[in-house]
């Protein structure tokens, strides 16, 4: 394919996608979110005194809008593309908070209904700080397949290194980077990956670039010419081809010489303390509707198959202590021998359990079994770890004795924090995705712990409990 043919083709798949569309969509889900954020809290408000707040008054604040906006704007919250997923939730939840706070200072009405107003503003905030992420998370996914979501991204390569970058980009579009032209150094030019046409680095292709007017690169494993390329882009992103597990590294300057730091948050008490907080919160906020879902199953398992309605799992936590992980039961009666006897009747299943300890289609996995686990729901017993200290909402999966060979030289790593409900790996595919990158996902997450982090991976969770993806 020459370049003016790939021309013609790019204006017609990318014509209508720019960063500019991608960010007022978000600008409008931002809008609608913020003022069902005050509608909810007036409502709460509301309904402990209906001489609080006059409602028709709600459409005033309608006014403050653009303001709250152009807050986010200057918090590099628009386009929404290029942005980490806790530093977003960050962003949006401090934003948010000092729009709302800067808003209840500036209101003039009648004393009562003035403090109403500004108790209903503030308690908007924490409400806006969980709910504009997950709706940004919700509107992305419903973008994704949209010919104006995204920005088209070149692909610097060599050999196949970024072959498994465009299949991911491709798999979710949700991140809006759109793999346009795939420029490699090795001798795979005129050939296409999955619809992606390849190049080599010429300045003939280097010209038609700047025609289209592509603003992103991604960098694979790739260093010729590298200076060049960071220079010629607005936005560049590199991904060695090992990926070193580092995180919240930050310039430091040593007597004229320039160096990086490296922290690990969950070393720190105020860490550890700030994440056990948000673990009760967690638990005291749920237990309305855990405890009658409880009652629920575990009547249901108890009627549906023989055996105890607990299962509990034995596991290595924190500091290499043993730990009983709690289900619901799931599957049927002396599991263990069945697994056996599979096991020695079957070396297909057998090469399956010894590659992710676990089948794709368990036998030993009762009716009933199958639906708590597609929706995750056998996992509620697990909450009992968590109000224990054993566990904690976010964090690694827990890991048997004879898993922890896998992860080699990072086991005493994985080990070094409470193993979680829920965590990067989970929301990363869970059972679709495999060992090696669930190894990888578990120590960023560890490297990388933030509270905000933590507030993403719940939100995500949601998500993707809903969809059932990855269970079974």
């Amino acid at each position: 394919m020459t370049t003016d043919e790939y021309k013609a083709i790019f204006h017609q798949k990318y014509r209508w996608t720019s960063s500019f569309s991608s960010g007022i969509a978000l600008m409008i889900v931002d809008c609608i979110t913020i003022m069902l954020c005050i509608c909810t809290t007036f409502f709460i408000i509301n309904a402990v005194n209906h001489s609080l707040i006059n409602f028709r008054s709600f459409v005033t604040y309608s006014i403050y809008l653009p303001f709250i906006l152009i807050v986010f704007y200057f918090a590099n919250l628009y386009p929404g593309i290029m942005l980490n997923p806790a530093d977003e939730v960050r962003h949006l939840a401090i934003c948010s908070t000092f729009s709302f706070i800067g808003i209840a200072l500036s209101i003039s009405v009648e004393s009562d209904e003035r403090t109403a107003i500004i108790i209903a503003l503030i308690l908007a905030a924490p409400v806006a700080a969980f709910l504009l992420p997950a709706m940004r998370e919700l509107s992305r996914h419903m973008f994704a397949k949209r010919a104006w979501w995204g920005v088209p991204a070149v692909i610097y390569a060599s050999g196949d290194s970024g072959d498994f970058v465009v299949s991911r980009l491709l798999k979710c579009p949700n991140f809006g980077y759109k793999p346009a032209v795939i420029i490699n150094s090795e001798a795979r030019q005129g050939q296409s990956f999955k619809g992606v046409p390849i190049f080599s680095n010429s300045d003939e292709v280097k010209q038609m670039i700047r025609e289209l007017g592509i603003k992103v690169a991604i960098l694979c494993d790739y260093t010729d010419e590298t200076p060049d390329i960071r220079t010629n882009y607005r936005y560049t992103i590199y991904l060695p081809k090992v990926q070193p597990i580092i995180g919240n590294m930050h310039a430091r300057e040593l007597g004229g010489i320039l160096g990086f730091s490296i922290t690990h948050n969950l070393t720190k008490p105020e860490c550890l303390l700030a994440k056990r907080a948000i673990d009760i919160f967690l638990l005291i906020v749920s237990s309305p509707l855990v405890i009658p879902l409880t009652l629920i199953i575990g009547l249901a398992v108890k009627f549906t198959s023989k055996g105890p309605v607990f299962y509990g799992h034995k596991r290595v936590g924190k500091d290499g202590k043993e730990i009983k992980c709690w289900k619901f039961r799931s599957m049927v009666m002396n599991a263990d021998k069945m697994l056996d006897k599979i096991l020695a009747e079957s070396p297909e299943m057998r090469l399956e359990w010894e590659k992710d300890r676990k089948f794709t289609n368990d036998p030993r996995v009762t009716k009933l079994g199958k639906f708590l686990r597609r929706s995750s729901l056998d996992e509620i017993p697990q909450l009992w770890n968590i109000l224990f200290g054993e566990m904690s909402f976010v964090g690694p999966r827990p890991v048997t004795e004879s898993e922890l060979g896998k992860y080699g030289k990072f086991s005493d790593f994985i080990l070094s924090v409470k193993p979680g409900l829920s965590g990067m790996w989970q929301i990363s595919g869970r059972s679709d995705t495999g060992y090696e990158e669930r190894i990888t996902l578990d120590t960023y997450y560890i490297q990388n712990w933030s509270v905000w982090l933590d507030i993403w991976i719940i939100i995500k969770t949601i998500w993707v409990v809903l969809r059932g993806k990855g269970a079974y």
